[in-house]
């Protein structure tokens, strides 16, 4: 009743009529999800895709953009495509909607035909809402053609792209299938497109809704300023020090996990060698990494599916990617990231549940040599011409850490635009120690200082 009375008031008050298909099953749908109101802008993406619109969205971190689609395909008739770059992402979310009673599947190529068959008979009885999987799926030259005349029969209510950076970051080269997401989309009846990154500029934005055809698609921008991380740099510190203020900052952390990233496995073999002198013995999870099972029983135990739980984890930048964890305490970089973007995709992780946090990077000499490293052999795989590849690597080389993104105050948790870190500090090699830094709304943050 409270509720019918409610909805009543908002259509009264709703000016520009945006409320006029809405009724109680609105309220229905975010009491299935566990979730008792909007943030901003969450209303409004949910109403644009309830009136069938397309919509690019792009907003930080664990600001909540999973429940804009969520709540539309649960509303809507038929089912909902969840475009996922990894695939034990996707198991992840399917866990998580279907620990709330939400029917939900994926299909990837690690499940057995006899497995496959079952979903794709659930999918055309109408029993799933949420179908997740991979670009892949639709290519013929990658899974059998009967399983992709299978798939495209679907006429789902909306095509999802979760991770949507990857069409401009991946769509060219790494993972051609990307960029075939409009041919996608008007193979499966041309339904809205909800599309959902937290790092995305302009010319990016524009790149992303031409690729999938829809290129006046609404597009929802809010800022990536995540006041409750505090951002702390530390230059030049040797890898011995790395391990010790690792292994005191984990020793602190109040409660909660932890994720250390690191560039390469190689360099996660490592960290992992050097923390297990130091009586660490942690888990790194990269892609190839044991087998499928254990991969997931990785991630299981890290989000707490799977006991016993493992609360912090070496791991390398695709770990984590779409993750709903509340409780990340502290983030880790051993190195410089890749990107801007990588950066903002990956400290963002920490902190989802508004408490304070830390994101903690390290950098080195050695940061520029391995990132142009690494940028010319993903060209060289992508098979660019090698012309190319030189003039990326000398005219677009790597910032400096002393221009980090946080130093504009724009993105940063610190106050007025500074990194965490003392700059007076910041070039000393000596003892390491710990300082706790109480943060501008009144709580307290913990974080390396070196000591001269």
């Amino acid at each position: 009743m409270i509720e019918r009375w409610g909805l009543r008031l908002a259509r009264w008050l709703d000016r520009r009529r945006e409320l006029g298909g809405v009724d109680e099953s609105l309220g229905a749908a975010m009491r299935l999800l566990g979730v008792t109101r909007f943030r901003a802008p969450q209303l409004e993406i949910v109403l644009a895709a309830l009136r069938g619109e397309s919509l690019l969205f792009v907003s930080a971190t664990g600001s909540g953009k999973s429940l804009c689609f969520q709540v539309p395909i649960l509303l809507a008739r038929g089912c909902g495509f969840v475009i996922s770059p990894l695939k034990a992402l996707m198991s992840q979310q399917v866990a998580d909607l279907v620990m709330k009673k939400v029917p939900g599947t994926f299909i990837n190529g690690d499940l057995a035909p006899q497995e496959k068959e079952i979903r794709y008979q659930l999918l055309r009885d109408g029993a799933i809402k949420f179908m997740y999987c991979t670009p892949e799926r639709f290519d013929p030259s990658m899974v059998r053609q009967a399983e992709v005349e299978e798939i495209t029969r679907a006429r789902p209510a909306y095509l999802v792209v979760d991770e949507a950076h990857c069409i401009d970051r991946w769509g060219n080269d790494f993972r051609p299938n990307y960029s075939k997401l409009g041919a996608v989309r008007k193979i499966l009846g041309s339904p809205p497109v909800l599309a959902f990154t937290a790092t995305a500029g302009v010319e990016s934005q524009r790149r992303i809704l031409e690729s999938l055809g829809v290129p006046k698609a609404r597009v929802v921008v809010t800022g990536v300023n995540r006041p409750n991380i505090k951002l702390a740099r530390l230059d030049n510190v040797k890898d011995e020090e790395r391990y010790r203020v690792t292994k005191y900052l984990l020793e602190a952390m109040p409660g909660g996990r932890a994720m250390l990233f690191v560039p390469t496995v190689k360099t996660g073999r490592q960290v992992q060698d050097g923390l297990r002198l130091l009586g660490l013995e942690l888990p790194f999870f990269h892609a190839t990494f044991g087998t499928v099972n254990d991969r997931d029983m990785l991630l299981g135990r890290f989000t707490g599916r799977i006991s016993p739980p493992a609360n912090v984890v070496i791991c390398t930048n695709a770990f984590g990617m779409g993750l709903d964890l509340p409780n990340v305490r502290l983030v880790v970089h051993w190195q410089h990231p890749a990107s801007v973007e990588d950066y903002l995709q990956e400290f963002g992780r920490a902190g989802r549940d508004g408490n304070p946090s830390v994101a903690v990077l390290f950098t080195g000499m050695k940061d520029e040599g391995l990132l142009r490293f690494m940028a010319e052999k993903t060209v060289e795989l992508a098979d660019i011409d090698a012309f190319v590849a030189r003039s990326s690597s000398t005219s677009g080389k790597p910032s400096r850490l002393r221009s980090a993104p946080w130093q504009s105050g724009s993105r940063n948790g610190s106050s007025r635009g500074r990194p965490v870190s003392d700059e007076r500090d910041s070039a000393a090699t000596g003892a390491i120690g710990c300082a706790w830094i109480t943060s501008s709304i009144g709580q307290s943050a913990f974080l390396p200082r070196h000591r001269k």
